[in-house]
């Protein structure tokens, strides 16, 4: 983990935030207490930063490659909770959280540099400019849905269903080709999916000898997706 020495250009640092849906139509001058307190660091693959239960100073901006969040269960599993790409903010939620602490741990799945974000600077934002606080209100309201749905999911589902709904869920930015590389190993997709890797490899194996999955390395292609789309009727909902 490094912070770089040559500290990017204010104008940068103002092009960055503005890919960001958060910061949508904000000026340089709305942006500038961000601006002017950022740091812009690299990371090697691997690296970590924002360890769980470490006191929180602010989120991170990815600028390039991707990051992990994540947390080791009581058994010392790695469970996977998110990974995110450019111009994506990784921790903005924890920032108002009272215990004031990182949730989870942020780890480099991939060379990449991030802009810290101060916390102080950007709740000064929301403070001056309340369309950010309505725009965070209908992201949380969004992730907090979606969370409710997963459990309700995760615990009236079968292993099978479950997995037939991760994979499809991988595929959903393919045209019509139902094939992704698992961006997870299997055993955190068995961690993440509530289910015991033995029962994950005996599914695989199942589906590959069936032929309703092909799988090279960890590249997957679905064969059968009719089959797949079947198992997850039961996850479909009309809002």
């Amino acid at each position: 983990m490094t912070f770089v020495k040559n500290r990017p250009t204010e104008q940068q640092i103002f092009d960055w935030l503005s890919q960001v849906k958060l910061f949508n139509g904000l000026t340089h001058g709305a942006l500038l207490p961000i601006i002017e307190t950022a740091q812009y660091m690299e990371l090697d693959i691997g690296d970590m930063f924002g360890h769980e239960g470490m006191p929180l100073s602010g989120c991170a901006l990815v600028i390039r490659g991707q990051v992990e969040v994540y947390r080791n269960t009581y058994l010392g599993e790695e469970k996977i909770f998110g990974i995110f790409s450019s111009y994506q903010l990784v921790a903005i939620a924890a920032i108002f959280m009272p215990h004031n602490r990182f949730p989870m741990t942020i780890r480099a799945k991939t060379d990449c540099s991030l802009l810290l974000i101060d916390k102080s600077s950007l709740l000064k934002v929301c403070h001056d400019h309340p369309i950010i606080m309505q725009r965070l209100l209908v992201n949380f309201s969004a992730k907090l849905y979606e969370q409710i749905n997963n459990i309700d999911w995760l615990t009236s589902s079968s292993a099978e269903q479950r997995l037939a709904a991760y994979f499809l869920s991988l595929c959903t930015n393919q045209t019509n080709t139902y094939q992704f590389v698992l961006p997870i190993s299997r055993s955190q997709l068995a961690t993440k999916l509530g289910m015991r890797y033995e029962t994950l490899s005996r599914l695989i194996s199942s589906w590959r000898k069936d032929q309703i999955i092909k799988v090279e390395n960890h590249s997957i292609k679905v064969l059968k997706p009719a089959y797949l789309k079947g198992l997850t009727l039961p996850s479909k909902r009309s809002f």
